[in-house]
């Protein structure tokens, strides 16, 4: 079971992309610039500490002084005062880096590096307000006092002890304060410009691509509902404009092979309800026909059947009379009686095609058994063969079965194809009959009935098999010309076959003879009778 897909308009997935993107790209870029201010805030308080350090490295604070003012910044709270400077001397040092962490970080690095003198943080105080804190270190090399005792050219030492501390502490409310102005503002300008731009991206989107779109839309959404009399009306002078020209070229041409489609429909109606009249006249006449050759067929096989008796009682009288008269009398009768004989066959054929063409060919259900029957057809075309020294045989392994099908109908049929192959095959041949019964494959299937019979004469070619089924032909062969024919039997064959629910199948390669099966399902006249087994 299928789920139901969702979908969302082409409109609202160009706003929803850009909208976001807009927003990416406005916060990627707000955020690079706050982060800038935030740095140029902690740079210029850093400064402004260095600042007031360098200006404050000659100046001596009494000890009572420094004391107190670090006892102020760590004590009091800081939003009493904006900066303290306090004066940290050596004899201090192990005092305020008990007191101040910082202090203590401060001392191991400006003792560990030589080089280091400054050291500038943020953080919270207890207050749980910004706080910076910037300490700077005065070595001796730095004090007044040592330069003006050390004269020019004189060698100082390689280790410059540090002297005092001078630590800057500044509370960050008006930083902060400051921040946090320059954040409100940032957030106004990027929300300004997010509006700005998604407002500005509505109108153009909206303006110049989902504006046509929509007309190229509902317009092929009316092509749809089979209206082809619809324009797409679109001045935008760019692509939109261009495929909406050739959406009208290609709706005139639809319109034009609709409209000639339309006509060819109605000529075609006309034609065939021409055909259709035809097509009942033909049958009307077909019927007539089929009734005709069933009367008059019917009307000259008595003549015939009469002439031939005649015909034969004449060469009874002659054969005991000698002499060249009665020698040639005796070549009439006899020419007489043998094209006698081809008539009535045709007669023969005629009618019965004639029957089954009209619908008035009658099946008739009765116990046959194939062993009996197969040997009564040979017995019956033992002489025909016999005159052309043609070997006739019967191959089937044992008794088969009784069943039930139309005697007559499957006499015929296996009548023609002995006869066609007796005929087509040549002096000393060879045509030989095969029975057997092919077992059902499926339990709802009926078990079959396959009778082939094989002859060595020239065989037929593939591109001819359908050919020989066909009214009235017969191929092109100086074999099949001597023999004649009406070229009717092979097709009654084929008509009997299905009114037996059956079919006929033809193996044959050109030069090595051919073999017609005659395949039927059979309904058994009695089950408890023993089924023939497998054939390889």
């Amino acid at each position: 079971m299928s789920s139901k897909r969702f979908t969302i308009s082409l409109a609202n997935k160009c706003q929803l992309l850009f909208g976001a993107t807009v927003i990416l790209i406005l916060t990627a870029a707000l955020s690079v610039v706050w982060l800038r201010m935030v740095n140029l805030s902690e740079k210029s308080v850093k400064k402004r500490a260095e600042g007031i350090a360098s200006a404050l490295m000659n100046e001596d604070l009494k000890i009572g002084e420094s004391s107190q003012l670090l006892a102020h910044v760590l004590d009091g709270p800081s939003k009493s005062q904006f900066m303290t400077i306090t004066y940290i001397y050596r004899d201090e040092f192990e005092g305020a880096a008990k007191v101040n962490p910082f202090v203590e970080r401060a001392l191991q690095i400006f003792q560990s590096n030589h080089d280091a003198k400054h050291l500038f943080e943020h953080a919270p105080n207890r207050f749980n307000k910004k706080f910076y804190r910037y300490i700077r270190a005065v070595k001796r090399s730095d004090s007044r006092d040592y330069l003006s005792s050390t004269s020019v050219g004189s060698e100082k030492p390689l280790v410059d002890p540090l002297d005092r501390l001078i630590l800057v502490q500044f509370n960050g409310t008006a930083a902060q304060e400051v921040g946090q102005e320059n954040l409100f503002y940032v957030i106004i300008a990027g929300v300004l410009a997010g509006l700005l731009a998604i407002v500005s991206f509505w109108l153009i989107t909206t303006r110049l691509f989902l504006s046509p779109l929509r007309v190229l839309r509902e317009t092929a959404a009316k092509v749809s509902e089979g209206d082809l009399n619809i324009r797409s009306d679109i001045n935008t002078g760019d692509e939109f404009e261009l495929l909406s020209d050739v959406f009208n070229s290609m709706l005139v041409s639809l319109k034009s092979h609709a409209d000639d489609l339309q006509g060819i429909n109605k000529s075609l109606d006309f034609k065939i309800g021409e055909l259709n009249e035809a097509n009942v006249t033909l049958y009307e006449a077909n019927k007539v026909k089929g009734e005709f050759l069933a009367n008059v067929s019917h009307e000259l096989r008595t003549p015939l059947n009469s002439i031939i008796g005649f015909a034969e009682i004449l060469s009874e009288t002659l054969e005991s009379r000698t002499g060249p008269i009665d020698e040639k009398r005796q070549r009439y009768i006899h020419n007489i009686i043998t094209s006698s004989k081809i008539l009535l066959e045709l007669i023969n054929d005629l009618l019965d095609l004639a029957k089954i063409e009209a619908g008035r060919v009658e099946i008739r259900i009765a116990p046959m058994a194939i062993n009996d029957t197969l040997e009564g057809l040979l017995g019956l075309m033992k002489p025909q063969a016999n005159k052309k020294e043609i070997l006739l045989r019967l191959k089937s392994d044992g008794d088969l079965p009784m069943v039930k099908s139309d005697a007559g109908k499957f006499q015929q049929i296996l009548f023609n194809f002995i006869s066609n192959a007796i005929k087509f095959t040549p002096q000393n041949g060879t045509v030989t009959v095969t029975a057997q019964i092919e077992k059902a494959i499926t339990g709802n299937a009926k078990d079959k009935m396959r009778i082939s019979v094989s002859d060595t004469g020239l065989g037929i070619a593939e591109e001819d098999f359908d050919l020989v089924f066909e009214k009235f032909t017969q191929l092109e062969s100086p074999e099949t010309k001597m023999q004649g024919g009406t070229g009717l039997g092979l097709t009654i064959c084929k008509e009997l076959a299905m009114l037996l629910q059956g079919k006929i199948e033809l193996e044959s390669e050109e030069g090595s003879g051919a073999t017609f099966s005659l395949i039927m399902p059979i309904e058994y006249q009695d089950k408890n009778l023993p089924l023939m087994p497998d054939y390889d």
